[in-house]
């Protein structure tokens, strides 16, 4: 193999893979996260004047988005503070799940 055939074989291996592209997905999943979280706590509040309950179950969706991205993040890298996180996200996620399911079946945990 000489040189271009190496090259041209790396760069169809790392396609869109550079830092710019790279960074630009992370910044997006960030904006997502915040521009989530701050519906959710908007439709909280609305939920909260309108009838003096929180709606648990738009809170659990949430928590299931940011489960789900550190449950990937953490399979992809396999590193301790990722795990970490994918527990604890998971966690409050099946928490709130829970709950959600006991008010729609009007149980009381």
């Amino acid at each position: 193999m000489n040189k271009e055939e190496i090259l041209a074989k790396s760069r169809l291996e790392n396609k869109n893979r550079d830092i710019a592209e790279i960074d630009k997905a992370k910044n997006a999943a960030r904006f997502s996260i915040v521009f989530s979280m701050g519906f959710i706590v908007i439709f909280t509040m609305l939920s909260l004047c309108a009838t003096g309950r929180v709606n648990i179950g738009v809170i659990a969706t949430e928590f299931c988005i940011t489960f789900s991205m550190h449950l990937y993040k953490a399979v992809k890298s396999k590193n301790s503070a990722d795990i970490v996180c994918a527990a604890i996200s998971g966690a409050t996620f099946l928490l709130m799940s829970f709950i959600a399911v006991c008010e729609f079946f009007g149980f009381k945990p």
